[in-house]
């Protein structure tokens, strides 16, 4: 099955076009602010592809258990089909976060933002699922960096960086994507594309593609946008099991236990 699948991405890396631009993270990284940040940057520049629906692709290559319109993603397909093969011609961004964060977020989305949500007992028992819990997020960054060598072109960017020092990190994007617009531009539209922006627009259900599940602050896809809110949502007993299971996670992301 798997060497099928290899074979089938292989083919498929020819579906694409040569330097296609690809945008992947795991859920709850932050790839739909900063989606939406590439898309404001690209209306205002004369990048040829512009005008092209398809500029980039933006996904979770197989990391989604669950989509918001209720359909469940088998979760052991991203254990099984480890190769990376149909990026072989494209430009890949990988987005991530601390998988602490992410696993709390990604919680509050599985189990409020979909019409068919999954149901724990609680944060704990989703955390320490081997399939759908932390283990994944770990599996998932150490998959990508055992495949970063693959896309003809690959970036890290981290969300703590977009938070920390967003104009810096849009401008090197900027580049990557070949965009091409000025710094001045960028810090505009960084400006303007802040976390209670985002969020007060999608209260107001302003913005394009985002689904209502209701108002409350963990039913917004636009939630905390916090680095280490995780301190307060997981007890110490569940951070403990985290940062133990950090040690597995590759250096190459300087995440801190």
């Amino acid at each position: 099955m798997k060497f099928w699948r290899d074979i089938k991405d292989f083919i498929l890396s020819y579906y694409y076009p040569k330097n296609q631009y690809f945008l992947v993270s795991f859920p709850k990284t932050g790839r739909t602010w900063l989606n939406y940040m590439i898309k404001q940057m690209v209306k205002q520049s004369n990048h040829p592809l512009k005008n092209n629906e398809n500029f980039i692709f933006n996904e979770h290559d197989n990391s989604e258990i669950i989509i918001e319109n209720g359909t469940r993603n088998n979760p052991l397909d991203v254990f099984k089909f480890t190769s990376r093969k149909r990026y072989r011609r494209g430009k890949v961004l990988f987005l991530v976060r601390d998988p602490r964060d992410v696993v709390v977020s990604h919680f509050h989305q599985v189990t409020k933002r979909s019409r068919n949500p999954f149901v724990f007992k609680s944060i704990s028992d989703f955390v320490k699922d081997d399939i759908l819990g932390f283990n994944r997020i770990i599996h998932y960054y150490n998959l990508w960096f055992s495949q970063k060598e693959i896309p003809k072109d690959f970036l890290l960017i981290k969300y703590e960086d977009l938070l920390n020092e967003g104009v810096d990190t849009l401008s090197e994007i900027n580049q990557f994507f070949n965009i091409d617009i000025s710094k001045d531009k960028i810090e505009k539209i960084y400006s303007e594309s802040s976390a209670n922006k985002m969020r007060k627009n999608e209260k107001e259900n302003k913005l394009e593609g985002f689904k209502d599940f209701g108002k409350d602050r963990d039913k917004l896809k636009v939630r905390n946008a916090k680095i280490g809110g995780f301190i307060n949502e997981l007890s110490e007993d569940d951070i403990l099991f985290c940062n133990k299971e950090m040690k597995l996670l590759n250096s190459y992301y300087n995440y801190k236990i």
